[in-house]
C-alpha cells in the first residue's frame, strides 16, 4: 500500500492534490506545529493586475507556534472571510465559471469554525469533491506513533502505523530523507513526478504556476479543470 503524507494546507495547489490522487491513503499531519509563512493557513492566487494575492486565515497569535496544529484557534471570522471574498471577486468575477465555483467554496465563508485545522481540512474536502479525488484521508492524531520523532523518522513512524510498504514523497523531502533507513524498515520510497498543467489565466501575464487550485477552477470551470488534472495524474502513472 502506498501512502502520501502532508500537513493540511488551505485550498492547496494542484501538486498537493496530485500526490493525494496517486496514493492509496493520504495522511494529514494535524499534530505537528504550524510553520511560519506556510500554506497551513493561507494560499496564493493572482489578480487581474497580475499581482500575487494571499488568502489568509486569521488565528489566535499568542504562542500559536507552540501548539499542535489541530489546537490552533481562529479569530475575526468576518474580517478574514470578507477580505478573502473581496480578493476572489476582484480576481475572478469576470470568469464565466465564477458562479459555479463560488457556490462550491462558499461554505468556507458561511460556516464559522473554531479551529484552523477544521477550516483547512474543509477546504481540502471541497477540492476533493470538485476534482473527484477518492483517496481515503487519515489524521496523524488517529495513529499510534511516537510524536517525539522529527522529519524522516516521523514520516517512517507514520508509514508503519498506517500499514504502508511504499511512501510517495514530495521532491522537497530529498534533502533530509534517509532512503536506506526506510528500506531497512520495509518501506520503499518513491518521489513524486509532476508536471504542472498549463491553462489560460485571466489578466495579461505569463502563466503563473503553483497557485491554489482555486485558480485553475475559476479559470477553467469544474469540467475542464477536472479533465486537465486527471490527464496529468494518469499520464504520470503510466
Amino acid at each position: 500500500m502506498m501512502i502520501a503524507i502532508h500537513q493540511p494546507h488551505y485550498f492547496p495547489w494542484i501538486g498537493y492534490l496530485d500526490k493525494m490522487a496517486k496514493a492509496d491513503k493520504f495522511v494529514l499531519m494535524d499534530t505537528v506545529q504550524l510553520e511560519k509563512r506556510s500554506y497551513m493557513l493561507r494560499n496564493r492566487i493572482i489578480d487581474l493586475d497580475s499581482n500575487i494575492r494571499y488568502l489568509t486565515i486569521i488565528t489566535e497569535t499568542q504562542s500559536h507556534y507552540n501548539y499542535e496544529y489541530r489546537g490552533i484557534k481562529t479569530k475575526n471570522f468576518k474580517e478574514w472571510t470578507d477580505k478573502q471574498k473581496g480578493t476572489l471577486i476582484w480576481a475572478y468575477k469576470k470568469s464565466p465559471y465564477f458562479d459555479e465555483i463560488w457556490e462550491a467554496i462558499s461554505p468556507i465563508f458561511i460556516e464559522e469554525r473554531e479551529y484552523l485545522c477544521d477550516i483547512t481540512i474543509q477546504s481540502i474536502e471541497i477540492l476533493r469533491k470538485l476534482f473527484e479525488i477518492r483517496t481515503p484521508l487519515l489524521l496523524q492524531s488517529a495513529l499510534k506513533i511516537d510524536k517525539s520523532y522529527k522529519k524522516d523518522k516521523l514520516i517512517l513512524e507514520i508509514c508503519k502505523a498506517a500499514g504502508a510498504d511504499v511512501y510517495y514523497s514530495g521532491n522537497g523531502a530529498k534533502k533530509y530523507m534517509d532512503n536506506e533507513m526506510f528500506e531497512r524498515e520495509g518501506v520503499h520510497v518513491i518521489y513524486q513526478q509532476f508536471e504542472h498543467p498549463v491553462y489560460k489565466q485571466m489578466g495579461n501575464h505569463k502563466f503563473e504556476p503553483g497557485l491554489s487550485a482555486l485558480d485553475m477552477l475559476f479559470n477553467c470551470g469544474i469540467k475542464r479543470a477536472r479533465e486537465l488534472f486527471w490527464n496529468q495524474v494518469n499520464a504520470m502513472l503510466t
